[in-house]
């Protein structure tokens, strides 16, 4: 049997029999002229992330006296539920519809068609993790929320972050992630190495992890509000994320505006079932 290496290959051999193959690979070698980064969902990190089969609901059991916050079905709305023993978790739909016109693709030295499916991705991650972080806005913004809002005047410095560590170690939740916007992870860079893990891999890097402080992960996101930073505790202990379909790509081209096209979508819910694994820091940045 074959190893994936000797297909690879085999497949690169077989274009470079022809001048159409040697064409393709180039194309496929060129990339475009970008302005950022594309995005990579960093808030599934807080989640546990839960495959739901087909045919069942995602329908969780609470504990009693704990408030649940949900993205109501349209995605949009958030929703609290507070006296049921049994939450529902509404699936709803994340989709971008990619087009690229006939004419485009063969003027285009790069592969389009690619990334044009590449930017509808990056556009729903971007997507889901607005919901997933408006969520957590919504909790720590509960007037029942247990843990109330740290408020420092900037720079951020450890003192602060262990007194909003204390209001999740305090319910008997270890902190698991911070998430930060790039502007406000500025100040944490200055802090002494004994404290700071600072992380060096480049595909970590790459994910939003920069270091790991007091054993906890801190992520940066452009998606994290400048001034805010969303401290959250083990996964399985803060919210559920059920996945109905994952992120899909189908054909969606229209033959009489000669266009090919993608619907490019995904199903999921977002909740958070536990506020007390939830401590929100507001950075007053002068």
């Amino acid at each position: 049997m074959q190893t994936l290496s000797a297909i690879k290959k085999q497949i690169v051999a077989n274009y470079i029999k022809t001048g159409a193959g040697r064409a393709k690979i180039a194309t496929s070698m060129i990339k475009p002229l970008r302005s950022e980064r594309d995005y990579s969902s960093v808030a599934r990190k807080a989640y546990l992330v839960e495959q739901i089969p087909d045919g069942t609901l995602p329908i969780y059991d609470r504990d009693p006296d704990v408030i649940a916050y949900v993205v109501g079905e349209e995605g949009e709305n958030i929703l609290s539920v507070a006296k049921p023993s049994r939450v529902l978790f509404p699936l709803f739909e994340i989709a971008a519809n990619p087009e690229v016109p006939f004419t485009q693709i063969k003027e285009r030295k790069y592969d389009l068609v690619t990334r044009s499916q590449t930017l509808a991705k990056t556009h729903i991650q971007e997507e889901e993790d607005t919901r997933s972080f408006a969520i957590m806005d919504a909790a720590a913004t509960d007037p029942e929320n247990p843990n109330q809002d740290v408020l420092v005047t900037a720079p951020v410095v450890s003192d602060s972050l262990a007194d909003a560590f204390a209001e999740i170690e305090e319910h008997d939740i270890r902190v698991a992630r911070l998430f930060w916007n790039a502007r406000d992870y500025a100040d944490v860079r200055k802090f002494d190495r004994d404290i700071l893990d600072i992380e060096s891999q480049a595909n970590l890097l790459n994910t939003g992890l920069q270091s790991v402080l007091w054993g906890a992960q801190n992520i940066i996101s452009k998606i994290v509000p400048a001034g805010v930073i969303y401290i959250c505790g083990e996964a399985e202990l803060f919210g559920r994320i059920p996945v109905r379909t994952e992120l899909t790509v189908i054909s969606a081209d229209d033959a009489k505006a000669r266009t090919i096209g993608f619907s490019v979508f995904e199903n999921l819910g977002i909740g958070i079932h536990n506020p007390k694994s939830l401590c929100r820091v507001l950075v007053d940045r002068p």
